[in-house]
């Protein structure tokens, strides 16, 4: 089957889903024929990132085949999870500074509830003290309800309750469309040394619905999940590659991804870097207006650049701010000195994402490559600059405070 005929496979969910439904049961494989066929998708995704364009150079190629490690992980751990009928909870999602893929946000937490269908839930605690926090509930792929938390009926200790369910409620209320609706909870910090997550619970309102009859064997489930576990690492890594469109050191106009389960509030305005080990790329932009903005960069495979042991991101409480009410910042391989430098970690490109989450402005950033040489020319007089020293606090700040994260 083409990645045409299997547009969702790209998500790890499917793995669930094909769990839950597979293929026509006449079509399932045994096991050994499906381990066999997985294990040939996974060889084809090895080909894919050994011969990509993309991959220029011995670190490009490492993080290549090592973004099939942590896709396999992604999907090992959907697979090892499922269950038909799961524990009612807010609980992290897999994805954390390692298990990194799709160019997730360097600021964010995020966490997640799966509930049934035609059930209606309350959703209670805490908001804590992250920049922003946003709830969403998704039918599948497709957004049902957004809401920032803030906008919400909340008290003065930051508790606050939201219902969510089929039928319109009076006061805090989401939607929940689908057999299988889901909540999406995104902390987004600034401050990353004193912010904290939400505490928030979840439970059933009124008589539950029945559970639906579940009825595969175990052997045709590990079968539809191993085909779909190879399916989602090809076919992930294309869908990433494929991607975006923007030419080399330019961005493209903002984007609304509710499409792809993106929030509504959320546009990215999505670029892609490329550059020699002897140049820059200087992106300028008046700051955007509104709750939360930052850049961040990725690699060619479109994860994240470690933002624990690399300045590879900047939100709008890290990055300084020139006097002409401009935001520079540098991006490079070296580090030049500047306070706003974002590092490119030995890589020869990669994706690179100015966020703009609940802003009235999503500018494009002007963009231009210089030589490493040139950067202080290329910036303002009273550009912020560091030493060396300050610049392993700032690391080692930022190292701490990922893995405080995480560790929770």
């Amino acid at each position: 089957m083409s990645v045409e005929q299997r547009p969702l496979a790209w998500l790890p969910h499917s793995i669930a889903e094909a769990s839950l439904t597979g293929r026509a049961q006449s079509d399932d494989l045994d096991l050994p024929q499906a381990w066999s066929l997985m294990m040939q998708t996974l060889e084809s995704a090895a080909r894919i990132v050994e011969s990509d364009p993309v991959s220029r150079n011995r670190v490009d190629l490492a993080a290549g085949m090592r973004h099939l490690l942590v896709l396999l992980a992604a999907g090992v751990d959907e697979a090892l999870r499922f269950d038909p009928d799961p524990i009612l909870s807010v609980q992290r999602a897999s994805t954390d500074d390692i298990v990194t893929w799709g160019m997730e946000c360097p600021d964010c937490i995020y966490t997640r509830a799966a509930m049934r269908g035609g059930e209606s839930y309350r959703l209670f605690g805490n908001r804590g003290t992250a920049r922003y926090i946003g709830l969403q509930t998704m039918n599948g792929i497709v957004s049902t309800a957004n809401e920032l938390v803030d906008e919400l009926e909340v008290d003065a200790d930051g508790n606050f309750e939201v219902v969510l369910s089929p039928e319109e409620r009076d006061g805090n209320w989401m939607r929940l469309e689908g057999a299988h609706p889901t909540l999406t909870v995104r902390h987004f910090f600034y401050d990353w040394d004193t912010e904290v997550p939400s505490a928030l619970r979840i439970e059933r309102l009124g008589d539950p619905v029945d559970a639906e009859n579940f009825s595969v064997g175990p052997d045709v489930v590990l079968s539809r999940q191993l085909v779909a576990l190879g399916d989602f690492v090809h076919d992930n890594l294309q869908f990433f590659l494929q991607f975006g469109g923007a030419p080399p050191n330019s961005f493209l106009a903002p984007i609304d991804r509710t499409a792809m389960g993106a929030a509504a509030e959320n546009r990215p305005v999505i670029g892609r870097w490329e550059l020699a080990p002897d140049e820059a790329l200087v992106l300028e932009v008046e700051p955007p207006e509104g709750v939360y903005w930052s850049y961040s960069l990725g690699n060619p495979w479109w994860e994240t650049i470690h933002y624990g042991r690399h300045q590879s991101s900047l939100n709008g409480h890290q990055a300084v701010v020139d006097a002409d009410g401009l935001v520079r910042v540098v991006l490079c391989g070296h580090d030049p000195g500047v306070s706003n430098w974002l590092d490119t970690a030995g890589y020869s490109n990669g994706a690179m994402i100015l966020r703009c989450v609940r802003t009235t402005t999503a500018p494009t950033p002007n963009a231009r490559v210089v030589p490493f040489d040139d950067i202080a020319s290329a910036l303002p007089a009273g550009t912020r600059m560091v030493t060396a020293e300050e610049r392993a606090s700032v690391l080692n700040r930022r190292r701490r405070a990922v893995h405080e994260r995480f560790a929770r």
